[in-house]
């Protein structure tokens, strides 16, 4: 019987030590034989996990560890294609997060809203900026932002973080600090650990 507390461990494809699930990405294959990114868990059949880094995908791909999980030697993997699936699950995720948080209403947006929150102490706990964001404006909200150890990411355009909050462009997006905040902020984590600075 299992303890209370345990968590469910994989060996990662790639650097071959055993980690927790959660801290791990899982693939699958598909009906037509290609390996999909199962980041959320949900897809059925076997599924083969790598750390969320770039060394150990690239490391499955380079040692076959994708054909041998799934018993399939004819199996064409490719490491960009990956990498990109990868990326797209990752924004998906924190999309669908930050639509939560819009109904929750702790998204604060527009960059003059944002900078008046971050001169008066509000509780932010992460700032977006869209990546066609001015230099004026990015580099002034980052600033304020860093002042008050606020963590600054880049993801989407004007037109697509706008959409996203039901409105016209925006080129800066914050949250309130609050848990979904704090997911947020891992997830982006992640995506900045895949895609490289942003």
């Amino acid at each position: 019987m299992p303890s209370v507390g345990h968590k469910p461990q994989r060996t990662c494809l790639g650097c071959r030590q055993a980690r927790d699930q959660q801290d791990l990405v899982r693939f699958v294959l598909s009906p037509s034989n290609e390996v999909l990114v199962d980041y959320r868990s949900r897809l059925p059949g076997r599924g083969g996990y790598v750390c969320l880094n770039l060394d150990c995908l690239d490391v499955a791909v380079k040692r076959r560890q994708f054909q041998r999980a799934f018993k399939s030697q004819s199996l064409h993997v490719s490491f960009e294609q990956l990498k990109q699936a990868l990326l797209l699950n990752i924004e998906q995720k924190i999309i669908n997060l930050l639509g939560m948080a819009r109904k929750s209403g702790v998204v604060v947006s527009g960059s003059n809203m944002i900078l008046d929150a971050l001169t008066a102490s509000a509780p932010l706990a992460v700032v977006l900026l869209a990546h066609d964001v001015s230099d004026g404006i990015g580099n002034k909200v980052v600033s304020a932002a860093a002042v008050r150890g606020i963590p600054g990411f880049r993801l989407l355009d004007k037109e697509s973080l706008g959409r996203m909050l039901g409105k016209e462009e925006r080129s800066v997006v914050a949250l309130k600090s609050c848990p979904l905040a704090e997911s947020v902020k891992a997830e982006m984590i992640r995506y900045k650990q895949i895609a490289g600075e942003i």
